[in-house]
Parts: C-alpha cells; sequence; structure tokens
C-alpha cells in the first residue's frame, strides 16, 4: 500500500503531504475525546471482573499517551511546516499512533471472558467500534493508520475470532464475519485515503491554474500597456517627420531661388532620412520578434568587427570633444558578424550620445569559455530605478520630448532582441554622475577555421555584359521608380503588376530573366514568391529571385524569411538594392545555353 496515489503529479506530492499531516492533526481532538471516554467506559465494565491493578495500569497508560499526543499537537501548532517537519511530524505521528495500538490490541488478551455474554458482547462492541473510528480519523495518512491496523485491529479481531469459535455454530459465524470486517476495513482505509489525495491534487491544481491564470492576466494587461506606450511613441515619431516632409513639399512649390531650393531639398532629404532610420528600426523589431532574422554563425577575429566600428566612431566622438579608445583584442570568436556589429554600434552610439565630457572606450574581456565584450561611458549614468527600463523600445531618460536629434529610443530595445536571439548574455552596470558599462558574452571561435576559410575564398566572375531585370509590384509608382533607377545603373528592365502580366511581358521580350525582383505582397492574395517559382518553372531554376516587402505583419514575415530567397525591407536605399542586386547577379550559373557541349 502506498502513501499517496499513484498519479499524484511530482509537483504536487510535497504540498499533498504537508496537508495530510495537518487533517491527521485536525482530527485529533476527536480521537482523543473517543479515547478517554471508551477507555473509562471500559474500566467501570470490568473494574470488578478483572484484576484491578491491570484494569488501572491499562486506564492509567491511555490516560498518559493521550495527554502525550495532545502536547505534541500543542507543540506542532507552533511550527512552521516546511518539507523536513512535515516528515518528521507525520513519522511522530505514526508512532504515537502505534503505541495506542498496541493499548487497545491488549484488550483482546486482558479483558476477554468468553464465558460471560455480557462481557463478551461489550468488548466486541469496544473493540469493533474502535476499529471502525480509527479508519476515517487516522486513513488521510496511511503510516498513521497502519500501526494502528497491524497492532491493534489485527490481532484484536483474530483473538476475538478465536474466542468467538468456542461458543458453538453461532460463533464460526460471528468469527467469520469478524474477520470479513478486518478485510473490508483496510479496503475502506485504502478508498479514502485515495480519494482524499485525489481531492487534494484537484484542489491544488486548481489553485495552480488560478495563480497561472492571475501572471498571465499580469503579463497580458503589462505586455497591452507596453503595446500601447510603443504605438504612441512609433506615432508620434513618425507623425514629426512626415508633418515636417509636408510642410517642405509645400514650400518647395513656387519657389525659383536656386539656394532656397536646395536649402529646403536638403532639410526634405533629412525629413525621408528620419523617416527611413525610424521604419528600419521598426522593422528590425517586428522580425526579431517575429523570429524570421536567422543567425548566420562562424569564426572570425573579433578586432575585424572592432576596427571597423573604431572608423566609424572615432571622428564621431572627436566632433563631441570625447576621447575613443579601442583596446587591442586579439582573440576569435564564433558569432554572426553582421548581427554583432550591430549590437556593438547601437552600444557604441549610444555611449557617445549620453555622454557629454570625457571617453568611451570599448575592450574585451577573456572569460572562461568565452570572451566578455565591454562598452564604457563617462557619462551622466543610469538612476537605479531605470537600470530595468532600458532596454524598453522608445525609452529615452533625458528625452520627454521625444527630439530625433538625441535617437529614437529603440537602439537598446534592438540590441537586447538580438543578444536573446544569439543567446548572449547581456549585462548593464551605472553609477550615477560617473557613467556606465555594458557587457556582452561571445563564445569563443577557432581560429583554424578562420585560415581555413581564408584558403578557400574565391572572388565571384562577374559579367559586365548587361543583364534583364525583371521587376513585379502592383504599385505603378514603384514600378517607375524602379525603372528609371535600374536603366540608370546599366540594366535591361522589365515591369509588370502581376504575375499574368509578367508573363505576357516576358514572351514579348522572347527570352527570360537574369532576375526577379518581386513584392511580398501582390493582389488577389498572391505573393512575390509565388510568382518568382512560376516563372523559374519555365524559364529554368537558375534565375534568382529576391523578394522586397513593406509589410511588417510577424506571419508575413515569417514567410518571407523561410521562402529561402533574400528579403530586403522598403524603404530600400538605392545603394543597399544595387548591392543586394549585385549579389544576386553574381550567384547566378551560367546560362545552360552557354556552357559548350563537349559530350561525343
Amino acid at each position: 500500500m502506498t502513501e499517496a496515489a499513484d498519479n499524484v503529479s511530482p509537483e504536487f506530492t510535497a504540498h499533498i503531504h504537508r496537508e495530510k499531516i495537518r487533517l491527521l492533526r485536525a482530527q485529533l481532538p476527536f480521537v482523543l475525546i473517543a479515547v478517554i471516554f471508551v477507555a473509562t467506559g471500559l474500566a467501570i465494565i470490568f473494574w470488578n471482573v478483572v484484576e484491578t491493578w491491570i484494569v488501572a495500569s491499562w486506564v492509567g497508560a491511555q490516560y498518559g499517551l493521550s495527554l502525550l499526543r495532545w502536547w505534541l499537537s500543542v507543540r506542532f501548532d507552533q511550527v512552521d511546516l516546511d518539507d523536513d517537519e512535515a516528515r518528521r511530524w507525520g513519522w511522530i505521528f505514526a508512532l504515537a499512533s502505534g503505541v495506542s495500538g498496541c493499548l487497545w490490541g491488549s484488550t483482546a488478551f486482558l479483558f476477554m471472558l468468553p464465558d460471560n455474554p455480557f462481557y463478551l458482547i461489550s468488548l466486541v462492541m469496544i473493540i469493533l467500534g474502535m476499529a471502525a473510528g480509527s479508519m476515517p480519523s487516522l486513513s488521510a495518512y496511511l503510516p498513521a493508520y497502519l500501526p494502528a491496523y497491524a497492532f491493534y485491529i489485527v490481532p484484536t479481531l483474530i483473538s476475538l475470532s478465536w474466542s468467538l469459535t468456542g461458543i458453538g455454530e453461532q460463533g464460526y459465524i460471528l468469527a467469520t464475519l469478524t474477520l470479513v470486517f478486518l478485510g473490508v476495513n483496510l479496503m475502506f482505509a485504502r478508498n479514502v485515503h485515495d480519494s482524499l489525495v485525489q481531492s487534494l491534487r484537484l484542489r491544488f491544481e486548481n489553485l495552480a491554474l488560478v495563480k497561472q491564470l492571475r501572471e498571465q492576466k499580469a503579463i497580458a494587461e503589462q505586455a497591452n500597456r507596453a503595446k500601447s506606450r510603443f504605438l504612441a511613441a512609433a506615432s508620434h515619431d513618425l507623425r514629426q517627420p512626415l508633418h515636417a516632409l509636408g510642410l517642405f513639399v509645400d514650400a518647395l512649390r513656387g519657389v525659383r531661388d536656386e539656394a532656397t531650393r536646395t536649402r529646403l531639398l536638403s532639410q526634405v532629404d533629412a525629413s525621408l532620412d528620419a523617416l527611413g532610420k525610424l521604419f528600419n528600426a521598426l522593422l528590425d523589431i517586428s522580425r526579431l520578434d517575429a523570429g524570421v532574422v536567422e543567425a548566420q554563425v562562424e569564426d572570425f577575429p573579433l578586432a575585424r568587427v572592432l576596427k571597423k566600428l573604431e572608423g566609424e566612431f572615432r571622428a564621431l566622438a572627436e566632433q563631441k570633444g570625447l576621447k575613443f579608445r579601442l583596446l587591442p583584442c586579439r582573440v576569435v570568436v564564433r558569432s554572426d558578424p553582421l548581427l554583432l556589429e550591430r549590437i556593438l554600434r547601437n552600444l557604441i552610439s549610444n555611449a557617445i550620445r549620453y555622454t557629454e565630457t570625457g571617453r568611451v572606450s570599448v575592450g574585451c574581456r577573456r572569460r572562461t569559455g568565452l570572451v566578455e565584450v565591454q562598452v564604457w561611458d563617462t557619462g551622466r549614468g543610469i538612476p537605479g530605478e531605470d537600470i530595468g527600463h532600458v532596454f524598453d523600445e522608445f525609452q529615452q531618460l533625458d528625452n520627454p520630448e521625444r527630439d530625433r536629434a538625441k535617437g529614437l529610443g529603440l537602439g537598446l530595445a534592438i540590441v537586447k532582441r538580438l543578444c536573446e536571439l544569439l543567446d548572449y548574455p547581456l549585462q548593464v552596470h551605472s553609477t550615477l554622475g560617473k557613467g556606465s558599462v555594458f557587457y556582452i558574452g561571445l563564445p569563443l571561435g577557432r581560429i583554424e577555421a578562420v585560415l581555413e576559410r581564408r584558403s578557400g575564398m574565391t572572388l565571384p566572375n562577374l559579367q559586365a555584359a548587361q543583364r534583364v531585370v525583371l521587376v513585379i509590384d502592383d504599385e505603378v509608382d514603384i514600378l517607375e521608380g524602379m525603372r528609371e533607377i535600374l536603366l540608370r545603373w546599366g540594366f535591361g528592365v522589365l515591369v509588370a503588376e502581376s504575375l499574368q502580366q509578367a508573363e505576357q511581358v516576358l514572351a514579348a521580350h522572347g527570352r527570360g530573366p537574369d532576375a526577379i525582383l518581386a513584392d511580398l505582397r501582390l493582389r488577389n492574395y498572391h505573393t512575390g514568391i509565388e510568382a518568382i517559382e512560376a516563372l523559374q518553372a519555365t524559364y529554368g531554376a537558375h534565375v534568382p529571385g529576391l523578394i522586397l516587402t513593406g509589410d511588417t505583419a510577424p506571419e508575413r514575415l515569417q514567410i518571407a524569411g523561410t521562402a529561402g530567397y533574400r528579403v530586403l525591407y522598403k524603404p530600400v536605399k538605392p545603394a543597399r538594392l544595387r548591392v543586394a542586386l549585385q549579389q544576386l547577379l553574381a550567384s547566378r550559373p551560367d546560362d545552360p545555353e552557354l556552357i559548350p557541349d563537349d559530350s561525343v
């Protein structure tokens, strides 16, 4: 017989065990009252028929044990019942129950008078009554019930059955019924115990479910509040450059002075640049949240990334009158160089932005199994109550007016998400008025892998011949803009608003494209991925495709990210588009018809 039901989950076992000990304690006053009254009644009945010293000793032992069990219950109430205390008190109660069982078990030998029906019936009623009463009071905790069963119920009822066989045929029937009672009592005790355990399990599961629902509700409410703050800040930051752009464009109408026109165009370009940066940052966060950014991990010297960033930020720091110090770091790390560069760029840019005097330092330190890159500054520091919020979106401690000149407030949010993607530890320590330091931990790489990759590197063989690029987009303005810029770069350009129109254009042109640029979301719920794959089925799988999209919906980003095509997110700077297109064409194998036939 086990202490708990077999289907109790381990997480609730300790809780159920403690609750069973508490239930055992709660039953103890009623048990002791019953013991005192029944023991006193038994002593009165047998006082003149059994030797007085035997009766007095037995009832005195019952009173003494009952007093001890009451004292133990008082001590129990003063204990903070943890798992260890529950186990200890369980054994104490079980031992006390076993001693009580021995005392009651002795009644079958001390007070058995089979020749006198009155005393025999009295003893039978007392024995069976106490045996039946012990089952509900002790079955909550089987280790406390089993000693009573082993030392009291079993020997007493067996002895009683043996005595009943001596009074004739009816005695054998009573003896048999007594033994049946013995088995039924044990079965009921087990059933009561298992029912209690299942009831406790359901109770704790319900409590755990209620707690989980409350936590989920709190998390959902917190996420909803964070989303509302995010949308409010994003809406504000998007409206500002859009508003300025509208004013500048309206001011350009009718302006004939070249200097004024140039100045307004420069301001239009600045507003467009601000919009582009904000859209790119929002897109980065959406892509990271959607899980479509995949790390391209390789072994490379950390100094390669640090040197590039040094050239980018030294002039910016010196322009603010800051010293920029990059400590030598001769170590090979295993990471995604582009994502790592993005992390460090945001950290260094943030350090320079919030440092007015002093210096910004970047260095690394070896730890067990990793290298820790550190970005130090001597800026104003971060108040202790704000440390936990520096990685939140649009969180800028000194920019309540949302001045774009002070940044967007998304850099550290992107850093946090990238570190979570790469599984890098990220920490920040700050002293108000003295500065801050950000730490990220990078896994160490193998220098052998770097040497092997360098020995196997070859440059792509790009042909100077004109290539035909097919552009598919359902926005006419975008098609016209793409046509103009691609023609200026020397490409042959075909444009189409749908797959059907692209097939018609290519049929009229008389040959397949060298590359396909397609918008992700086309009309009538079609996608650029479907268009590229359909054209590849006609003109060959060697025709490379590139997806452009301005969509930030997570499900759309997941489709684009898992399709196997490179994805550029609108708005795309022309220089970046040109590089991506050159790389796309460089990856294209030679046309099958240009490969010489060497067969005999």
